[in-house]
């Protein structure tokens, strides 16, 4: 794992993602740099997918939101290959409502 995760071994828990996207998302469109922003909106995608797969997050919807809330505003389909690779991991309830994450937009 890199980014976020690895560097500072911190995000481990849902509320720490929760409070560090609180944190950052309303500097994102500030930004300047664009490969440094989209490589710490990775590591929160890791970071909560490692969460999702050991089902350990109280309120998986919140992470859910902040997926598609990354994709539409930020990535477009630049993370839908690590979403495909994580999909078959996630409880089935959270897969269900994430698979539309991935699609492309003639899907």
């Amino acid at each position: 794992s890199s980014g976020i995760n690895a560097e500072y071994g911190h995000l481990q828990t849902e509320s720490q993602v929760v409070y560090i996207f609180k944190l950052v998302s309303p500097f994102l469109r500030q930004w300047r740099n664009a490969t440094q922003r989209k490589q710490i909106l990775y590591s929160l995608y890791q970071v909560m997918f490692s969460l999702l797969s050991e089902n350990s997050a109280s309120n998986p919807d919140l992470f859910v939101d902040f997926m598609y809330f990354i994709k539409y505003i930020y990535v477009g389909d630049e993370f839908k290959s690590m979403l495909e690779r994580h999909l078959p991991s996630l409880p089935t309830n959270v897969a269900s409502k994430l698979k539309f994450c991935g699609a492309d937009k003639s899907d």
